[in-house]
C-alpha cells in the first residue's frame, strides 16, 4: 500500500519513525523545496503507513523523495529521463520486434533505471547498462 503511494506521487517527504511512515506529498519538487527553504505549508497531501520495505527506481520522472529517519535526512531519491528509444531487434525465433525503452539517471546516486513495458531494472553503472542492452537487444546507444 505505501509502495503504490509513493509511486502515484510528484515528490514527498517521509518520515519513517518506527514502524509508521509520515508522508507529506507535494504537487512538484519545486513546491517540496519552497516547503523546505521557505517553511510554505503547500503540501498537496498527508498521510500515515505502516512502514514497508520501498523501491524508489519507479517513481515519477522528476520526482523528488526525501527520506529521513528517526528525525536524520537519510535519502534522496531523485530520477531524471536521458533516453528514450524505440528499439528494433530480432526476437528468439528471428521475427521483428520493437521495444520503447526509457532511460532515467539518478540524481543521488550512479544509478540508472531501464524501464520498458516488459522489465523495471537497476544498473549500478552506464557500464552495466550498456552492457545489458549490447547482449539482450543487440544494441548500443549514447545518451
Amino acid at each position: 500500500m505505501l509502495q503504490d503511494r509513493i509511486n502515484e506521487l510528484d515528490s514527498a517527504i517521509l518520515d519513517i519513525k518506527g514502524n509508521k511512515v509520515n508522508i507529506t506529498g507535494f504537487m512538484s519538487e519545486e513546491m517540496l523545496q519552497l516547503h523546505l527553504t521557505e517553511g510554505s505549508k503547500n503540501w498537496s497531501s498527508m498521510g500515515l503507513y505502516d512502514d514497508e520495505d520501498l523501491e524508489f527506481h519507479n517513481i515519477k520522472n522528476d520526482a523528488l523523495f526525501i527520506v529521513n529517519k528517526n528525525g536524520a535526512k537519510a535519502r534522496r531519491y531523485q530520477y531524471k529521463p536521458v533516453f528514450r528509444e524505440t528499439l528494433q531487434f530480432k526476437g528468439e525465433d528471428g521475427k521483428s520486434l520493437s521495444l520503447t525503452i526509457n532511460i532515467r539517471k539518478s540524481q543521488y546516486s550512479a544509478l540508472y533505471h531501464l524501464l520498458t513495458t516488459k522489465e523495471s531494472l537497476l544498473f549500478s553503472c552506464k557500464d552495466d547498462l550498456d552492457s545489458h542492452l549490447l547482449e539482450k537487444y543487440g544494441v548500443k546507444y549514447s545518451y
